[in-house]
């Protein structure tokens, strides 16, 4: 028996399965009978596997995405005649090669030609030399490869024959995937090469009778799968892929609404000795090298997708019987193969479990593709095939063919076509043995390509070597990328002096004492005032008890008090922590309670929400005597660059208020940076909008105080005024913003002629809004949680974006990793936690050691200024030229069915439709606990609908990242530091997010297809007219049936993309509307219009609106 394993291992895995098939044929419950020849005319029903390949050809007519080619050069003395007869010959004895693919009565079958007219003529190519000879050989076969077929016009092959030389040929042969497959090829060539012998040695040929046509096979596999077969056979696979992931391979691309199979071929170099210690391995494992190397491959998925749960496609022949073995026709299946990666196996554990999934998938390989995808019933999503989106090949080099008289080689034209994201097969020949993938580049560069098949080939060897090593221990990168992704892109290493930043005040203060520092309404304070005042306080505030490391509160109003206070607090040695007076009572008193400070203080106006029995708050405006008696030089102190400078209370996944702690210098290091990136001098006025307790506030009012500079602060009147606020730009001369996203999205740019500076942060933004306003200034994306003082990663946005830009690289003296769970870095392209390090970032947090401990980590790669690093929580990558790109926080990512969704992306989408400003995208349960995607948008102008937005989206996007239910307000609610409010949401309309009751046909149009058409087909006595085709049941051959009927129906023309798109009633009844309107004219129209009801008519002239009339 191990002998037996050991040759079956041996075996090119189609061979082999071609063996067990053949041997399973008599060992299981299937009956004795084979296929056997039919009475039958010239038409027959397509096999499973034509089935779905006919679907797809009419999802996406006109593309070869699915052309086989041949390339056969032939050296010596060729007689043309000849392999013309052979090749008729050929097609004469293979009905496939005379079949044509036609819907009749709403269905798709076999048409057969009797005859099919052969001529082949060998064309002369002109080009001088024989290299240049052969290249155009090989444009012009690649151009026959590149030209589709039309499935209804037969025959579905074509063949031409260039001369490159005197005794020099290249024959191509082009041929459609649904009437023939790889075995087919290797039966194709050994006919024509014997017929060709035979006719050139005047004798007759020796092949076989053929038994059967593949039209009798494709009315016995009808038989024959029924009855409890088909039903075991699709409880096993309902079973095994029950709630299957999407597998989300990283993309360098956004990926297009519609698969576009525009493809590419990179061959990346094995090298022999890897492949003789993956056949090593397998011996040792008694496994065959088929499963290691999926095992590599799932090991590298894992890797770059971080999913546990895989799945990748295998496609085998499903011929299993001899009298099937020596026809041309399409018998192949494809598999798809669940790998489970979780837990942190071995890779010796790894392989085993592949290797067991893949034998009990060659077990079940006999239900088709097609029914499999029906049983398992995924959402349907015209981005992605259903199911399968990456597959692994491991086929056989072509067999060497010998021809009367001419030596034989084959050629491998270049592809521009891709089934899938991506197909991988690994070609065993020695020293020339290579990894090659097909993949759409439309999803991926080829550099990532190449990365990914350099990663392969290096776990290869590792697991080989160490195959007892867990998953987590085999080192995906390469030593010399792992010091690029570490060390290369760090922020530039600049000296900053050491010194507080009161001192550093004092020295812009002393300089020009009578310029104005800051200004709020009618009221302003020059340097010289805001200097005294400051000092005034400090030392009174040194009387209560503030003293280095200890905490002075701030819970005052917007205006010139404030920068007074911070200024005082930071000069006494304290350390300041805002409040805002317009919290909640109790998040005041607990905050305070928490933060523990000396000295709380505040204006009457203010105070209101302080707790009542607090004996250390300070009245600033009940202080002026007291003030007065102060004096107005600075207290001595000896500050330190490593004081507390202030603690900002930020609320995480908890809830729970953490306060974080924030040094002088770190200050120091922020502003010095932004000077520099800024060129900011003191003749720029810079904007004070930020909330206090907000950490952009400190931008603000340093970028301004440190560099002498003007402060000019929004007052609360302001920020909830847009109009107000566009005017207080405008008529005091700003230069430098920072605003939030959904702030500058209302603004009008085109008003701030004096604007310089726009830095934006927080939330991510469509390019639109970039383009809009670095019209007028420069555009800075910048990023920065407050555990790092403000913003440490900053992306400067010039020229046009279409998108939104990445947050960028890291400021001078600070660091940004891209890491995995166990803080590793991940390659180019690959989702990873942003963590970052350096002179900016925070002690940590106010009395929680702990979670210190767990979020500030040690630097394990020696970087980082002071040594440690912050686990940020967000989800990002790097791009190729070190920017990162911001993803969203790791907590935010949604799943739904198995689709992992990142809400900044459909948020991005919809931000950059016409009319809309804001946009905010969550999931949403109902009571059934099914989730759905919930879009809030404002729209200021409410001239877009709910309807109107879904239908951009779904031109945008995937069909999953579509929101079922949008809900449009005037503008989105928004918290103090300017983010959307998430609590103040309202819930989704129950009309349309659709409740526990399905929404009844509402028109004409409507009703018609849910109760003549989708209801008979489905055998639903109701309809939900929202609820798509597939998830009420449908399957692929159904909807090419309704697709038939509803062009019959309404005399339309509904194509299987249209239907995709939107299958639900209410979706094709508007593509029915919309196709009908155009066609009536103004009388026609007024009469239907007096026929319909209000909601009708609503409907039915939106549907005129998107024909343009």
């Amino acid at each position: 028996m191990s002998d037996l394993r050991e040759r079956l291992g041996r075996l090119p895995l189609e061979r082999r399965v071609r063996f067990l098939s053949l041997l399973r044929a008599g060992q299981d419950d299937r009956p004795a009978e084979s296929p056997t020849r039919r009475e039958r005319g010239d038409t027959a029903p397509l096999s499973h596997a034509q089935n779905l390949l006919w679907f797809l050809d009419r999802l996406s007519p006109g593309l070869p995405t699915y052309n086989i080619v041949l390339c056969l050069r032939l050296r010596g003395a060729l007689d043309v005649a000849a392999l013309e007869f052979a090749l008729a010959t050929v097609v004469a004895r293979h009905e496939t090669l005379r079949t044509s693919l036609r819907e009749l009565d709403g269905g798709p079958c076999q048409v057969i030609s009797p005859t099919v007219p052969v001529r082949l003529r060998a064309t002369g190519v002109d080009r001088d030399g024989a290299a240049e000879r052969r290249a155009q050989a090989r444009e012009l076969a690649e151009k026959l490869a590149q030209t589709p077929f039309d499935l209804g016009d037969g025959p579905l092959w074509r063949a031409g024959l260039f001369r490159t030389d005197e005794d020099e040929h290249l024959f191509v042969f082009v041929v459609h995937h649904v009437i023939f497959d790889g075995i087919s090829a290797e039966v194709f060539t050994g006919e024509l090469a014997e017929l060709y012998g035979a006719s050139v040695e005047r004798r007759a040929p020796q092949l076989p009778d053929l038994p059967v046509q593949y039209a009798d096979f494709a009315l016995w596999q009808r038989e024959w799968l029924s009855g409890p077969r088909l039903a075991k056979l699709s409880a096993y696979w309902r079973g095994q892929l029950a709630d299957l992931p999407v597998l989300e391979i990283p993309t360098d691309l956004p990926r297009p609404p519609v698969f576009t199979f525009r493809g590419a071929l990179e061959r990346g170099p094995l090298s022999g000795e890897a492949v003789t210690a993956a056949h090593r391995l397998a011996r040792e494992l008694g496994v065959t090298p088929y499963a290691v190397y999926v095992a590599v491959l799932m090991t590298l998925l894992h890797r770059y997708s971080h999913q546990e749960d895989l799945v990748f496609g295998c496609s085998t022949s499903v011929r299993g019987r001899l009298e099937l073995e020596s026809l041309v026709g399409f018998f192949v299946n494809m598999l798809a193969l669940r790998v489970d990666v979780g837990g942190d196996p071995s890779f010796r554990e790894l392989v085993s479990r592949v290797d067991r999934v893949v034998r009990e998938g060659f077990a079940h390989v006999d239900l088709p593709f097609e029914q499999v995808v029906q049983e398992v019933a995924p959402v349907r999503d015209l981005s992605r095939s259903p199911l399968v989106q990456l597959t692994f090949l491991l086929p056989e080099r072509p067999r060497a063919v010998r021809i009367h008289g001419v030596d034989v080689d084959f050629e491998e034209p270049q592809t521009a076509t891709s089934k899938f994201d991506m197909t991988w097969q690994v070609y065993e020949a020695g020293e020339q043995s290579s990894i090659d993938v097909e993949y759409c580049v439309d999803l991926f560069r080829p550099e990532t390509v190449r990365s990914m098949q350099a990663h392969f080939a290096r776990l290869l060897e590792l697991a080989a070597d160490a195959p007892d090593q867990a998953l987590s221990g085999l080192d995906l990168l390469t030593p010399a990328e792992h010091t690029e992704l570490v060390e290369h892109w760090d922020g530039p290493r600049h000296h900053r002096s050491a010194r507080t930043v009161d001192d550093w005040f004092a020295e812009v203060a002393a300089h020009d004492p009578a310029a104005v520092a800051v200004s709020a309404g009618d009221r302003s304070l020059t340097y010289g005032e805001l200097e005294e005042r400051a000092n005034r306080l400090a030392h009174l505030l040194r009387a209560r008890g503030a003293d280095r490391e200890k905490l002075v509160a701030l819970c005052l109003p917007r205006g010139v008090e404030h920068p007074v206070a911070v200024l005082a607090v930071l000069k006494a040695g304290a350390g300041f922590v805002p409040l805002d007076p317009a919290a909640p009572p109790d998040r005041i008193a607990g905050l305070l309670a928490d933060a523990d400070p000396c000295a709380v203080l505040t204006v009457t106006a203010s105070a209101a929400g302080l707790p009542a029995d607090r004996s250390d708050v300070l009245h600033l405006d009940r202080l002026d005597a007291e003030l007065a008696a102060q004096p107005t030089t600075p207290p001595a102190r000896a500050g330190a660059p490593g004081d507390l400078a202030y603690a900002l209370y930020t609320s995480g996944s908890t809830g729970t208020p953490k306060g974080v702690l924030i040094e002088h210098r770190a200050v120091v290091n922020f502003i010095r940076s932004a000077q520099e990136l800024f060129d900011l001098t003191a003749a720029d006025r810079v904007l004070g909008y930020a909330s206090y307790t907000f950490d952009v506030s400190v931008f603000e009012l340093f970028a301004a105080l440190l560099t002498g500079a003007r402060l000019v602060v929004a007052e609360d009147a302001d920020r909830l005024d847009l109009e107000r606020l566009q005017n207080l730009l405008e008529h005091n001369e700003i230069s430098v913003i920072d605003l939030p996203p959904s702030v500058m999205a209302l603004l009008e740019p085109a008003r701030l002629t004096r604007l310089r500076i726009s830095f934006v942060g927080g939330e991510a933004f469509p390019g639109e809004l970039v383009n809009r306003w670095n019209a007028v200034s420069r555009f800075f994306n910048g990023y920065g949680p407050t555990e790092c003082t403000v913003t440490m990663i900053v992306q400067e946005c010039s020229g046009h974006w279409d998108s939104s830009p990445p947050i960028g690289l890291p400021m001078a003296n600070h660091v940004a990793h891209v890491l995995d769970e166990s803080l590793r870095p991940v390659p180019y392209g690959v989702p990873g936690e942003l963590v970052i390090g350096g002179a900016g970032l925070a002690r940590g947090y106010l009395r929680r050691p702990e979670l210190t401990g767990e979020k500030f980590v040690p630097d394990p790669f020696g970087t980082a200024p002071g040594g440690r690093l912050y686990r940020t929580g967000d989800l990002v990558k790097r791009q190729r030229d070190g920017a990162i790109v911001f993803l969203g926080r790791v907590d935010r990512q949604i799943k739904i069915r198995g689709v992992r969704i990142e809400p900044g992306e459909i948020e991005a989408v919809l931000a950059a439709s016409p009319g809309v400003r804001q946009s905010y995208v969550m999931p949403w349960s109902d009571s059934r606990d099914q989730r759905y995607l919930v879009a809030y948008v404002g729209a200021p102008d409410g001239e877009v609908g709910a309807e109107e937005l879904r239908a951009f989206a779904a031109t945008k996007l995937p069909a999953g990242l579509v929101p079922q239910f949008v809900v449009v307000l005037p503008e989105l609610p928004l918290t103090p530091s300017g983010k959307v409010d998430v609590r103040a949401l309202p819930d989704p309309d129950a009309v349309a997010r659709g409740g526990t009751q399905i929404v009844v046909p509402r028109t004409e149009t409507e009703k018609v297809l849910a109760e003549e058409l989708f209801g008979p087909m489905l055998r639903l006595d109701a309809v939900d007219v929202v609820t798509r085709f597939f998830e009420l049941g449908g399957s692929s051959l159904q909807a090419a049936q309704l697709i038939f009927r509803i062009r019959r129906r309404f005399d339309v023309e509904i194509t299987v993309a249209d239907f995709f798109q939107d299958s639900t009633v209410a979706g094709l009844a508007v593509l029915v509307d919309r196709q009908r309107a155009a066609r009536l004219d103004e009388d026609e129209l007024l009469d239907l219009l007096e026929q319909m009801s209000d909601e009708e008519v609503e409907r039915f002239m939106g549907a005129r609106e998107g024909t343009g009339q």
